[in-house]
């Protein structure tokens, strides 16, 4: 992306600039300063560099495209592509924040997740329960294979802060994996990552090899 930067702002060769699509518009829109797309009927050529870049240009926040330097352009995409480390509190169980961090990354050997990225054993993202996708938010909160756990999780949440057992179960995950710096301290994070760790260790559903 920092070489398809400088094609664009015309720092490399003219031919490489003259390579990218140009379109004429007549009026604006909210996609009007995309770059037009090649056409394509292969996998092969839409994966190649200039069709691959110009989508991935196109997603771009339009201030980290309009950026008036490399070193500025390349420093804005690496906040994109990795963004700041969110903390664990200072929590010092090593293979229990392992497994809360690959929950976290979508890398875990939920079904979900090892689907989403095409493991030759997992040909649907199902839970083995039957009842839905096996997500991060089904294994917390719906998968009847962890009812008793749970309720040990909820009522550690409740002591912590009677509120918590209210929320959407979108930001109950959330809070399960990040805690909430905004609306507890420190001290109460760590609380609530420890009490998610023990739920993801007494589930025993990452005890197998990853794979």
């Amino acid at each position: 992306m920092c070489l398809f930067f400088n094609i664009i702002k015309n720092k490399s060769p003219n031919y490489l600039h003259n390579v990218i699509p140009t379109q004429q518009r007549f009026y604006r829109t909210r996609t009007a300063d995309n770059l037009p797309q090649f056409s394509f009927r292969t996998e092969k050529f839409r994966n190649s560099f200039f069709p691959y870049c110009i989508n991935e240009w196109n997603i771009l926040d339009t201030n980290i495209r309009g950026s008036d330097s490399y070193p500025k352009f390349k420093n804005c995409l690496l906040k994109v592509i990795k963004p700041k480390a969110k903390s664990v509190f200072f929590i010092r169980d090593s293979n229990g924040v392992k497994l809360l961090t690959r929950l976290r990354l979508g890398l875990s050997q939920l079904r979900e997740h090892k689907f989403n990225h095409n493991f030759l054993d997992t040909l649907n993202p199902l839970c083995s329960c039957s009842l839905e996708v096996e997500s991060t938010t089904h294994f917390f909160l719906r998968c009847h294979h962890f009812t008793q756990i749970r309720v040990t999780l909820m009522n550690k949440l409740n002591q912590i802060d009677a509120n918590i057992t209210h929320l959407s179960e979108q930001d109950l995950t959330r809070l399960l994996l990040y805690g909430d710096v905004k609306k507890f301290s420190n001290d109460l994070n760590t609380l609530i990552l420890s009490s998610s760790i023990a739920f993801i260790t007494s589930s025993k559903r990452f005890d197998e090899p990853f794979m």
